[in-house]
């Protein structure tokens, strides 16, 4: 059914698992719609809008791989209500040579995405991270 806040959520769940996690960046298109608008940046309070293109998101996952080593990444929650998507995260990485090398940077990470015709159109993303000993 279109509008279906439980298949929105599968579609979220699903980025998150294969794409955004790292696991499988290639599968951007099966989620992404053909150009996304990316605001970063709570509802409210955006202080920067990208549009990206499937195989642009893909790549800058394997940038922040680059940056942050192979990382973990735990989906803490994810809920549909009202045409969007909020889903939080923390992933656990090393921090890169800028800051602090050897140590370990975990980004607690929330967005907010809408989904239409079972594809991601646009999404509002907020994270902070901290190095940890």
């Amino acid at each position: 059914m279109p509008g279906d806040p439980r298949a929105a959520a599968d579609v979220v769940r699903g980025f998150l698992r294969d794409v955004r996690s790292g696991a499988r960046p290639d599968r951007a298109h099966r989620y992404l719609a053909p150009r996304v608008q990316a605001h970063q940046g709570p509802p409210g309070a955006v202080r920067a809008v990208v549009g990206r293109a499937p195989g642009q998101y893909a790549a800058h996952v394997r940038e922040m791989q680059a940056a942050a080593g192979p990382w973990t990444f735990e989906v803490l929650g994810v809920t549909a209500a009202a045409g969007r998507v909020e889903a939080a995260w923390r992933q656990t990485g090393a921090a890169g040579t800028g800051g602090a090398p050897g140590r370990r940077v975990v980004e607690h990470g929330r967005a907010t995405y809408r989904v239409e015709g079972g594809r991601i159109t646009e999404y509002w993303i907020d994270a902070r991270q901290e190095v940890v000993p």
